[in-house]
């Protein structure tokens, strides 16, 4: 059968690296759902996404077979004319749903148009798209491990509501997005939903272009801003490689014969908060400061600005979940998958990316 793909999200990082893992899977078209923004057009955006990490064969099989459709997830439609998404969604097999903002900062009502409003739109065409074509449909929804919000110990592919609350209007609204799905699978979408770990630069070369997550403390560090921090060394978090996950996630696309699975994209190498501040220490050659658990930390320690810095991420330097993934990665083994070591070579393949592209700038010795 004909494979035509629709991703939302496609000029950011892991929706480029799936547009680039879906191109090298006998996808015969794929369209791209982007917004423009004050500088570029939308298909700018896509390409110079794409270019960042794809070498040029695969960008001239770009060029043929992407189709960069400007739009905005916010809107009922996209935005968009109904000939315009009759012509890419009359054929297509396979929306992958990778659009969402990242930020623990934003405030809950606005990125609840992205993260909420944007699923909703997505999942409302995939179910008229369901009823009304001859193609069936599947819609692969990436969400995140985040969902656990502050549950602790072990959390599987199965669960999802545990009366659990949330540390951030990130976490919270990708919760919700899946509730959404939820709802549609109800309405017989076939939707399936990829939970990823921490995602990080690539495997090769450490590249990112997003420095969000775990990347902002890794300044602060760099800065030499603490010399104490609230944080719990035994820690565990899954970080994973932005192609290793874009990868992932293709595998069990094509492997999601039946309905609504769950799939939990995490390594099995997990890192402990104080092995990561050792070898970033280490790289950017700065005091390594000194980890005291949240419980036992006197917040008069730090300064309000020290506090208002490092508050958003005290709940994952204090981290208790963790993630069962045996269903995942039983079907990732079945394909010759493997998760790469993350161990301290590539944490320094990942923190030296930071320098070279100028992120962090070494401190004078």
């Amino acid at each position: 059968m004909r494979r035509i793909a629709l991703v939302t999200g496609g000029a950011g990082l892991l929706g480029s690296w799936l547009i680039r893992s879906l191109l090298t899977r006998g996808y015969q078209q794929i369209y791209v759902l982007a917004r423009r923004d004050s500088r570029q057009s939308a298909g700018a955006r896509v390409y110079a996404a794409l270019r960042s990490h794809t070498n040029g064969t695969i960008m001239q099989q770009a060029t043929k077979s992407v189709e960069v459709v400007s739009g905005d997830l916010s809107l009922p439609g996209f935005g968009l004319s109904p000939r315009v998404i009759a012509k890419m969604l009359s054929r297509t097999t396979d929306i992958f749903h990778a659009a969402a903002v990242a930020d623990f900062r934003v405030p809950l009502e606005k990125i609840r148009l992205s993260n909420v409003k944007g699923t909703q739109h997505m999942l409302e065409l995939a179910r008229q798209r369901t009823q009304g074509g001859n193609v069936p449909l599947r819609v692969h929804h990436i969400s995140t491990g985040a969902v656990a919000g502050t549950m602790e110990g072990w959390f599987d592919e199965d669960q999802f509501d545990c009366g659990q609350h949330f540390h951030n209007s990130y976490e919270q609204t990708k919760f919700e997005a899946e509730q959404l799905v939820r709802e549609y699978r109800e309405q017989n979408v076939n939707v399936h939903i990829y939970r990823p770990g921490i995602i990080t630069g690539d495997s090769r070369y450490g590249m990112t272009t997003n420095f969000k997550m775990m990347y902002q403390p890794l300044h602060f560090i760099a800065l030499g801003l603490f010399r104490e921090l609230p944080g719990n060394a035994q820690s565990l978090h899954s970080l994973v490689p932005v192609d290793k996950v874009a990868e992932a996630i293709c595998l069990l696309a094509g492997a999601s014969r039946g309905v609504n699975s769950t799939w939990h994209i995490v390594s099995s190498y997990e890192v402990d908060l104080g092995e990561f501040i050792d070898t970033a220490s280490q790289v950017f050659r700065c005091l390594r400061p000194k980890l005291i658990p949240l419980e036992h930390f006197p917040r008069r320690r730090l300064s309000q600005l020290q506090w208002s810095l490092v508050e958003p991420f005290v709940p994952y330097l204090n981290y208790r979940v963790r993630f069962k993934a045996d269903r995942t990665n039983d079907v990732l083994r079945s394909f010759g998958f493997l998760w790469p070591r993350m161990d301290r070579a590539m944490l320094t393949k990942l923190f030296q990316y930071c320098i070279r592209c100028g992120y962090i700038r070494l401190r004078p010795q």
